[in-house]
Order: C-alpha cells, then structure tokens, then sequence
C-alpha cells in the first residue's frame, strides 16, 4: 500500500506541476507575443483527469471523501458501527461504479477509437489511465474497510491475556 500510496501521489504532483507549467506558458504566450500555446487547454483538461483519479486512492484509504455532517454527531454517538459500515459500503459501491463506467468505456474505445478534438491525442490511453487509477480506488476502499475490522471497537471493553 505505501508503494501505491507514493505512486499515486507522485503522479498527482506530476499532473499538478505540469497544469501549472501549461497554464503559465499559456498566459505568457498569449500576451507577450501574441501565440497561444496550441492544445493548451485540452492538455490541462486531460491532466486534471489523470489528477483527480491519482488522488482518489489515497482519499478512499484514508476516507477522506467529503461529506455533509449535519447528523454525523448524533449517527456516531448512537450508531458508530452502523454508520461506519454504510459509510465503508456507499464508499465501495461508489468507486466500484466509477471503475465499472471508465471501464466499460475504455472498452468502448478498444472496440472504436477516438482521439481528442485539437491534438489528436488516442482517448484510451488517458481513459484506460483513470480506469486503472479507480481500480486502485477500489482496493483502497477494501483495505480502509479490512484495517477497521482489525481495530477494536471503541466502547468494547479491550481483553487482556
């Protein structure tokens, strides 16, 4: 998990320098000399992509995801281990259906391929790119939801042997 972990994070950082890099040559082409850089925009397009899928197995290891705590205080206090199971199974289920629709689509595109509008880049290496960045999602799902059975429960009494 600590090799995906740096992986997918040095692939975010990656992304993220070279969106930056991208836009700025873009801005300073524009109006220095008048030239945009050609693609610009669909370049920085397809590494938000990649960006937001290489961040999505650490924020499903970790749970991070961002949800509404308008009854969280009140669903832990009476329901710790209900809420804590729905949590880890709408988590699951959700990253199963991402994986499953970029999926289903990189496969649509084995079958006709497309490439992207102005640089005529092929679409599966950037789908097949985020399928398999969800697919990590889902283990990282797995691995949140097996860590919580390991741990103890936190108002059961802790046996000492």
């Amino acid at each position: 998990m600590i090799f995906l972990r740096k992986f997918t994070t040095l692939l975010g950082a990656i992304c993220l320098i070279a969106m930056i890099a991208i836009t700025c040559a873009e801005v300073f082409m524009r109006y220095v000399f008048s030239r945009p850089v050609f693609g610009s925009s669909e370049m920085v397009q397809l590494l938000l992509g990649v960006l937001v899928f290489s961040g999505m197995f650490i924020v499903t290891r970790d749970r991070g995801h961002v949800n509404v705590s308008l009854f969280e205080p009140l669903l832990l206090r009476y329901f710790r281990r209900g809420y804590r199971s729905i949590f880890d199974v709408m988590t699951l289920l959700g990253v199963l259906a991402v994986a499953g629709i970029l999926g289903w689509r990189s496969w649509d595109l084995t079958q006709y391929p497309e490439t992207t509008i102005v640089l005529r880049l092929p679409m599966i290496w950037f789908l097949g790119g985020m399928t398999i960045l969800a697919a990590l999602a889902i283990i990282g799902a797995v691995a949140a939801m097996r860590d919580d059975k390991r741990e103890t429960p936190p108002h059961s009494p802790q046996i000492d042997g």
